[in-house]
């Protein structure tokens, strides 16, 4: 049976003894959450995730004084290996302590830290299409992943029951945001294109990579506001996780192109710093 570790102590992945009636992040979603890829003992990108889950607890005013980076990279690893895991997605909650309503009478936080098999993203998602139902809002939480996922749910849902591959979802104004679970990039001839954080998307750890690779690599990059025209005008579209890199093969029934030199080479340099990361 796999464990959990909780606040520094393992338990059963299925103890009852793990959701308190008094849990924040039960009560008013009032935490944030970080999912990472664990490969041989090696956290792909650490200092990025920690820095990112840091800088969503200070946005949520939960105090982590009490969290050491290096003690939680090394409880990960030990989880891992405890769960008989190479290779692991792993993923910390944050929440703050019991007590008080809406108002906290104590920020500082709690934490559990899952280590499951880990799933790659596929290669290639074959179908997507729109979801306006419930449009995401950018505030200075919004680039964080906190424990509201409401819009992407029901976004899944719908994708569920359109037998699709992949939703791409909207901000309030209109504008493309992201994907249920993953940011969205596109090419345009030789320009990469990407929704701003200002879109209400979420700064994920692989977008990151990615905008620094196209940097790298003389690429030129266009972070900012889009319509769906813009998107369906595409050549190429793909969408990136902690899982990986998806290449989207249609959107709304509109084929995009198989291939992409610039893609290519953006994949190339992931997989490579992905290599340098384990040696």
């Amino acid at each position: 049976m796999n464990q959990l570790l909780l606040n520094g102590e393992y338990f059963p992945i299925e103890d009852q003894r793990l959701l308190s009636a008094t849990n924040r992040a039960f009560l008013y979603g009032d935490g944030i959450f970080e999912t990472i890829k664990l490969q041989n003992k090696t956290i792909l990108f650490w200092e990025d995730h920690f820095n990112r889950m840091m800088e969503g607890a200070n946005a949520l005013a939960l105090d982590c004084s009490r969290l050491n980076k290096e003690t939680l990279k090394a409880s990960i690893i030990s989880l891992a290996e405890l769960n008989s895991l190479s290779t692991a997605r792993i993923r910390i909650q944050l929440w703050r302590s019991p007590g008080g309503l809406f108002t906290p009478a104590d920020n500082t936080v709690q934490y559990l830290i899952n280590a499951t098999e880990f799933t790659s993203a596929p290669a290639l998602k074959r179908s997507c299409f729109f979801f306006e139902d419930v449009p995401l809002a950018y505030s200075s939480i919004s680039r964080y992943k906190t424990c509201n996922a409401l819009p992407y749910i029901l976004a899944s849902i719908k994708r569920k029951q359109l037998g699709a591959d992949e939703m791409i979802l909207f901000n309030t104004d209109g504008f493309v945001s992201e994907c249920t679970s993953s940011n969205i990039f596109w090419l345009k001839g030789e320009t990469l294109c990407t929704p701003s954080l200002e879109m209400g998307c979420i700064e994920g750890i692989v977008r990151k990579q990615v905008l620094s690779f196209a940097r790298q690599l003389h690429i030129k990059v266009l972070e900012g506001q889009f319509f769906k025209e813009d998107l369906l005008d595409a050549d190429f579209v793909f969408t990136t996780n902690t899982a990986g890199i998806s290449q989207l093969a249609c959107i709304e029934g509109k084929v995009l192109r198989e291939k992409h030199p610039l893609f290519d080479q953006l994949t190339e340099a992931f997989s490579l710093a992905i290599q340098q990361q384990q040696e």
